[in-house]
């Protein structure tokens, strides 16, 4: 059931997160795509740590885990993309940068639930 709550806080905050970074609402330091890129990146590896990231030392060579890596990286040069100001395809623009970075947390948060392959 931990797991489920996991997930769920997850969905939620990133859902929040993206809806206020989009509309420009300001909520603590978020007012605009590009803050809340980098804040949604900071707090996704934070999530990570928390759910996918026991994979990695259950099973470091495992598909769910290769695949939870790819998924990191995309996430990890988004948010890159955003904090160095670089202009790489596809996610220079603060938004489109924001809805990667919560697709991908969304994947890997799926791929988190099937944590019960790996055990």
């Amino acid at each position: 059931m931990k797991e489920i709550g996991i997930a769920v806080i997850t969905i939620v905050v990133t859902i929040v997160i993206v809806f206020n970074g989009i509309n420009g609402n300001k909520i603590l330091f978020i007012n605009g795509p590009r803050s809340a890129v980098i804040t949604l990146g900071a707090i996704g590896m934070l999530f990570c740590t928390i759910s996918i990231g026991k994979f990695i030392t259950a099973a470091p060579a495992h598909p769910l885990t290769i695949l939870g890596y790819l998924v990191g990286t995309v996430a990890l040069l988004v948010l890159l993309t955003q904090i160095f100001k670089w202009n790489l395809p596809f996610v220079h623009e603060p938004e489109t940068a924001l809805y990667v970075m919560a697709a991908c947390i969304a994947i890997k948060t799926v791929i988190g639930r099937f944590s019960h392959f790996i055990r």
